[in-house]
């Protein structure tokens, strides 16, 4: 008897690595349903749970750790449970025997990718931000061919494997309705993500108390924030006058982007090519303990005129204060901000991956 053709996917644990390749997956599943997808996790947080329960995706996890500081005691046994997440991997994808192996980043990612190159498995890596990550870096040498989500790359990956293929969007981008966003009253969104959230929300709610009442009357706040302050942040917009949709993170987030004026967040990759998607005006202000990543990520965007840059060791309550009102006052800008960054955007990123992959793995086999 025929076993269906297998694809397994291979990602970090945080949503930057996990929604594209689960958006990939999703594609992969519409165009060959003949297709099994399977996914290799070293953690399974609560977005992954119930993603893994609205689909019929077979999800596997290998646990193993952070990476500990290089010379440490937990470096030794780091290492050791490395050894171990290797010899299961090995042990998985001989059994799997996949048609392709796709890798979306992170150290978790490194285990399958080699052991895949190892049996000569095709191998697809995909790069979310403006500069490779290390784990993406290092297995580039293995891969068969690499797709990077920037126009431009920062990373020492042999050309002829680059690919363009732009970030795989959750379906609720793809599907979304362009329309003109009313100024009155004029809306901000606010989210820090789910690293670093907490000094932007603090900052923000300082900026507001610069403004006047005239400003404060004319203003309403969508801001997502963790669940544990919610309460405090709800309240602070009371005492402050203005109106305010506090929530949790949320699956609403297109619309939330779709009733903003201006949109104010850290730089992740995902965060970027939601606001290239719906095309609204931002004020990035990187995270800074993330490699790098974001700060690359907002430059290149700074650079190209596509959106504000505010870095976090300047942002504070004037600064932050001063661009919300410059750009609040120009109308003009936020548009071309608007429009500059939407042109980053791919809608058929997924589907360049899926054609790339099985074209991958029908030349192997």
């Amino acid at each position: 008897m025929k076993t269906q053709p297998r694809v397994l996917i291979c990602a970090g644990h945080t949503g930057g690595h996990f929604f594209p390749a689960l958006s990939c997956a999703e594609a992969f599943q519409a165009r060959y349903p003949e297709v099994e997808i399977h996914f290799l996790l070293s953690k399974m947080p609560a977005f992954v749970k119930e993603a893994a329960k609205n689909n019929s995706f077979q999800f596997h996890l290998i646990p193993f750790s952070s990476i500990p500081p290089f010379f440490s005691l937990k470096m030794i046994l780091f290492l050791l449970e490395y050894a171990k997440a290797f010899w299961n991997t090995a042990f998985l994808i001989a059994k799997l025997k996949p048609k392709l192996v796709l890798g979306f980043g992170s150290y978790s990612s490194v285990p399958a990718v080699l052991c895949a190159s190892g049996l000569a498995v095709p191998v697809l890596l995909h790069e979310q931000n403006a500069s490779f990550g290390r784990a993406n870096q290092f297995l580039a040498f293995w891969a068969s061919r690499v797709a990077i989500s920037f126009p431009e790359t920062h990373g020492k990956v042999a050309k002829h494997k680059v690919f363009y293929s732009g970030y795989p969007l959750r379906s609720a981008f793809l599907n979304h309705q362009d329309r003109a966003v009313s100024e009155k009253p004029f809306t901000i969104l606010v989210f820090g993500g789910s690293q670093g959230a907490r000094h932007l929300n603090q900052v923000f709610l300082e900026s507001l108390k610069v403004f006047n009442t005239e400003e404060k009357v004319g203003l309403a706040v969508i801001h997502i924030v963790g669940s544990d302050d919610m309460h405090e942040v709800a309240q602070t917009y009371q005492r402050l006058g203005i109106g305010a949709d506090v929530c949790s993170f949320s699956d609403r987030i297109a619309e939330y982007y779709q009733r903003a004026n201006l949109v104010i967040s850290r730089a992740g990759a995902g965060t970027i090519f939601e606001l290239a998607a719906v095309g609204r005006a931002a004020i990035l202000i990187p995270y800074p303990h993330a490699y790098a990543h974001q700060k690359i990520n907002a430059e290149y965007l700074a650079s190209q005129r596509s959106a504000r840059m505010i870095h976090d060791a300047n942002l504070d309550a004037r600064v932050l204060s001063e661009t919300i009102r410059e750009l609040r006052m120009d109308t003009r800008q936020r548009i071309e901000l608007a429009q500059k960054i939407k042109s980053i955007s791919k809608p058929d990123a997924s589907q360049i991956l899926v054609t790339i992959g099985w074209e991958l793995a029908c030349a192997k086999n």
